[in-house]
C-alpha cells in the first residue's frame, strides 16, 4: 500500500500536470513554470498594458475554469461507463457461476 505523503505528491504532480495542459491552450504565460518570472518579464509595461493583460489573465482562468470542468465531467461519466461495464460483467460471471450449479445439481438428480 503507498504511502500517503507519497499519494499526496503523486497527487499534488498530476494536478500541476493538469493544470499545464489546460492552460497551455489558453494563455501560456499562466503555466506554472512561468508564473515566477511573468514580474521580471513584464517590469516595463505602462498600467493601461498592466491592466489590460490582468483582464486577459482574468478570462484565461475562468476559461479554465470551464475547460477543468468538462474535463471533469468527462472523468465522471468514463468512471461510470467503467463501473457499470465492470458491475454487468461480474453479474454476467455470476450467473454462469449460478448456471453451471443448477446444471450440476439437476445432473445429480437425474
Amino acid at each position: 500500500m503507498p504511502v500517503p505523503a507519497l499519494q499526496d505528491a503523486e497527487s499534488e504532480e498530476l494536478s500541476k500536470q493538469l493544470y499545464n495542459a489546460i492552460m497551455a491552450g489558453i494563455e501560456p504565460d499562466l503555466l506554472l513554470e512561468h508564473i515566477p518570472y511573468l514580474d521580471e518579464l513584464y517590469a516595463s509595461e505602462s498600467e493601461a498594458e498592466h491592466a489590460a493583460r490582468m483582464k486577459r489573465y482574468e478570462a484565461a482562468y475562468k476559461t479554465f475554469d470551464g475547460e477543468l470542468q468538462k474535463f471533469m465531467s468527462e472523468v465522471h461519466e468514463e468512471v461510470r461507463v467503467s463501473r457499470r461495464d465492470a458491475l454487468r460483467a461480474r453479474e454476467i460471471r455470476a450467473r454462469a457461476e449460478e448456471q453451471s450449479t443448477l446444471s450440476n445439481l439437476e445432473q445429480a438428480f437425474t
